[in-house]
């Protein structure tokens, strides 16, 4: 009777052992299932919105950077449906993932906001690649621009690399974002020159030349801009597209010297006289 009763008991025992091992696969396959089935909808749902990011003609690395983000969302819920199948918790596996990107997220505060100011450069666009801008003392123009910084290539060749919530919290100056620049060219006259000769040589200097631009807004002028002590100064503005914009200045420098010379114009420059007086011993 003993015997039976033990026979049974183990009988009894190993069912339900296999009824638990039974159920435990069921749940794993099942969680399996969501797992790799969440997955390739992840993936589709990913590609549709990369794609339709892509013609909204948003930039690309930000298409990049949302498709991360959401990929890495979406995986994540995949794996909190795929443990509570398990019979896992996921009230303290949420806790825990909400803690872990909490402190993740403090200690990259700084890379945070550099990202969200990468976002907002990338979205608003004040600037692009190929453009020559200035900001927070440094100019030249820019090479590249990513997630988290933007590098310039300066005109002595250096390449500085700013991050971009330093870039969005200063004001930019962007050369490249009209296409006309303007030279301007200061140079003082003797007091006893003909001022319409000296202005008109001056100007000649400018409309004369291949690369000056002018339109009936933006004109090349000239004007009597200061009274110094030794000379007359006088101010020439003239226009050029922005890719021609150095070369154009250093050629006005060089061709309003050579019309003054050729006017008989004379460039007067700072004298000092200085009067000695002997002491009488």
């Amino acid at each position: 009777m003993n015997f039976d009763l033990q026979v049974l008991s183990s009988f009894s025992g190993w069912k339900q052992l296999a009824q638990t091992g039974m159920s435990f696969g069921t749940n794993l396959l099942a969680a399996l299932a969501i797992y790799f089935i969440g997955r390739w909808v992840a993936t589709r749902v990913v590609t549709l919105m990369k794609a339709a990011l892509t013609r909204a003609k948003i930039d690309k690395t930000l298409v990049s950077f949302l498709g991360n983000v959401a990929n890495i969302g979406l995986l994540i819920l995949i794996i909190i449906a795929a443990l509570g199948k398990l019979g896992i918790p996921t009230t303290s596996v949420t806790a825990l993932i909400g803690g872990a990107g909490l402190a993740v997220a403090l200690s990259l505060k700084d890379q945070l906001s550099n990202f969200a100011a990468g976002a907002l450069i990338i979205l608003f666009r004040p600037f692009k690649v190929g453009d020559f801008i200035r900001v927070n003392g440094f100019e030249g123009i820019v090479r590249e621009i990513k997630m988290v910084q933007t590098s310039l290539s300066t005109p002595d060749n250096e390449e500085v690399v700013l991050p971009n919530s330093m870039v969005m919290s200063n004001s930019i100056v962007n050369r490249s974002s009209l296409s006309l620049c303007r030279a301007q060219v200061v140079v003082g006259v003797d007091y006893a020159c003909d001022l319409k000769v000296a202005k008109d040589a001056v100007l000649r200097a400018a409309t004369e030349h291949s690369l000056c631009v002018q339109t009936k807004e933006r004109p090349a002028v000239v004007y009597i801009t200061n009274l110094g002590d030794s000379a007359i100064e006088i101010t020439l503005w003239a226009w050029t597209q922005e890719e021609n914009l150095g070369p154009f200045r250093f050629a006005l420098n060089e061709q309003v010297v050579e019309n003054l010379r050729a006017a008989n114009i004379n460039i007067p420059f700072p004298q000092r006289d200085v009067h000695l007086i002997q002491s009488k011993a």
